[in-house]
């Protein structure tokens, strides 16, 4: 019971993707099984994306001053999908 109310609050929450989003590229990552290169390229990105999402935390718990903040956010996740394209392009 304790566990179906964390799921439907966290479900409904504002930043219900950090729920999400690991569920989903946990999914994604089996069908890569089938062929190695499918593997790296979610692996990879799922790292990248993991990443991003720590550095996102730590930013937000630690910087105090608004425009700082979302100007290191928005940095944050433009470079995070920079490499993850980068990282796909080179693997193909």
């Amino acid at each position: 019971m304790k566990f179906n109310k964390t799921f439907i609050l966290s479900s409904v929450s504002k930043n219900a993707y950090f729920f999400w989003l690991p569920r989903i590229f946990g999914l994604l990552l089996l069908p890569g099984f089938l062929f190695d290169i499918e593997i790296l390229i979610l692996f990879q990105s799922l790292i990248f994306l993991h990443a991003s999402l720590g550095l996102e935390v730590i930013v937000e718990d630690y910087l105090h001053v608004i425009i700082t903040k979302l100007q290191y956010v928005a940095l944050i996740k433009m470079l995070s999908i920079l490499l993850i394209n980068l990282n796909i392009l080179y693997l193909l």
